[in-house]
């Protein structure tokens, strides 16, 4: 999609469909004029009008508009016109270019659809203007392309995320980081099977050896701070594909267990975006992978694992192999990159989506500032987090009688269990904790976003650091 920002009125006679925002006050000024029951005027309602080609698109209440429903809009948006074959646009943005962000934000996240093996595809859009006043110009224009370099890593986890088990595994996994480390001049460091034996990585060694397909943890670094300055580390969940292992998963619905390795992708697209913004601030991001199947080498219920710390774990469930991968990541990055804060991404457990439903991701931190300056950075992403308990009562939940913790609590409070197994490995460190495993990925369309892997966490992570 090419995206230019300009300035006066659209030519009147081009071939482009005219996009305009309209406030729930502003419906009732339309001419002609349109019964309410035709066009509400509430967010991502829509009227199109075949005359002249022009797409209202509803905002809602002026005073609750928001950088999210502009967002929210602009995909909406794209979504009726490549639904109906139109693939060029003027977005009327004088009113509201303070929003010209978000706005190329959903735009293009919208524009996105993994149709790689459809034999019909949805056509993209090709050309998109958006008109703002002349003085709002330099200032929309940067705006613009800041968020269009957000939004094109978002999707880039989301098209990685979409690859099926038998493409995307860790090995593989591992190539395309780094490929986009030569592309983006970051510095990736691959722990291979080798590696994470002599390293003693516990964790990921036990998740993966019952797979053909050997685990990998990648390490990317980007350095754009002092070299004295302490990083913020990103780690990230990415099980390629996930049975539970001896444990075994029902088979129904188990093919969308391919989406087990986006919190790891979040990651890899933010390493993609805070490089091509070129962040002055030092950012690791580590991705654990491994693929949790049923072999005969397969970790079994009531095994002892050390992880890449020391600690001992006792097995009690194999299926909650996410957070023996995440052990490892998060002690790596304790010790051995000395982090100044650890934020985990990983969709963790069904419970957090029992909880929450798919209206946002369970949020746990051990450190208040921390936690603020998270919440923060995903109020102005647009991404819904929700504030979750770490009561001690958890931690005493997994107390093992034979090691230090068990990897699982039980059905009672289990993403809360959960996140109190990962803050064993953090330890003093300040750290974040994001359950997205309802928000990474959709079964149907949404008005705003395809189905498939949503890219969930990427616009967080950018703006959390980019914002430090």
């Amino acid at each position: 999609m090419k995206i230019i920002f300009a300035t006066g009125a659209a030519p009147a006679a081009t071939p482009a469909a005219v996009i305009r925002f309209v406030t729930r006050d502003q419906r009732a000024k339309l001419a002609p004029p349109v019964a309410e029951e035709e066009f509400s005027g509430k967010a991502n309602a829509l009227l199109y009008s075949r005359h002249d080609a022009t797409l209202c698109v509803g905002l809602g209440e002026r005073a609750k508009i928001n950088a999210h429903t502009l967002r929210s809009a602009a995909g909406a948006a794209a979504m009726f016109l490549k639904k109906i074959g139109r693939t060029r646009a003027v977005v009327r943005l004088e009113d509201w270019p303070k929003f010209a962000g978000p706005v190329v934000e959903g735009l293009v996240l919208a524009d996105y659809r993994f149709e790689r093996f459809k034999t019909k595809r949805t056509p993209a859009l090709e050309n998109v203007a958006i008109h703002v006043l002349a003085e709002d110009l330099v200032k929309a224009r940067s705006a613009g392309r800041r968020g269009e370099t957000i939004a094109e890593a978002a999707n880039l986890a989301r098209d990685v995320a979409n690859q099926p088990g038998n493409l995307l595994y860790p090995e593989s996994l591992a190539a395309r980081a780094v490929k986009l480390g030569r592309d983006c001049k970051l510095q990736v460091t691959v722990f291979d099977e080798k590696k994470l034996r002599a390293g003693k990585f516990g964790g990921l060694i036990a998740v993966g050896q019952g797979s053909e397909r050997g685990p990998r943890m990648i390490v990317i670094e980007h350095r754009g701070g002092p070299k004295s300055e302490k990083p913020v580390a990103l780690v990230g969940k990415a099980i390629t594909f996930d049975t539970g292992g001896i444990s075994i998963k029902p088979a129904a619905n188990m093919e969308d267990m391919i989406f087990d390795k986006c919190g790891g992708l979040a990651v890899l697209g933010a390493m993609a975006a805070i490089a091509k913004l070129n962040v002055r601030r030092n950012v690791v991001g580590i991705i654990a992978s491994a693929e949790n199947m049923p072999g005969g080498g397969a970790y079994r219920p009531g095994d002892i694992i050390t992880t890449y710390d020391g600690k001992h774990v006792e097995i009690v469930n194999t299926d909650a192999e996410g957070r023996m991968v995440l052990a490892d990541a998060i002690a790596y990055a304790r010790l051995d990159c000395k982090a100044a804060a650890i934020i985990d991404l990983a969709t963790l457990t069904g419970a957090c989506g029992i909880a929450l439903g798919d209206t946002a991701a369970g949020f746990w931190h051990n450190d208040e500032a921390f936690g603020k300056r998270v919440l923060a950075a995903a109020e102005k992403a647009g991404e819904r987090l929700w504030p979750m308990p770490l009561y001690a009562e958890f931690e005493d939940q997994i107390r093992s009688d034979v090691a230090l913790i068990k990897n699982s609590g039980g059905r009672p409070g289990g993403a809360c269990t959960a996140a109190a197994f990962l803050k064993t490995f953090a330890e003093d460190t300040p750290w974040a904790h994001l359950d997205i495993a309802s928000m990474a990925q959709h079964g149907k369309d949404r008005a705003d976003l395809a189905r498939g892997a949503t890219g969930f966490g990427v616009r967080t992570l950018v703006e959390l650091v980019a914002g430090w």
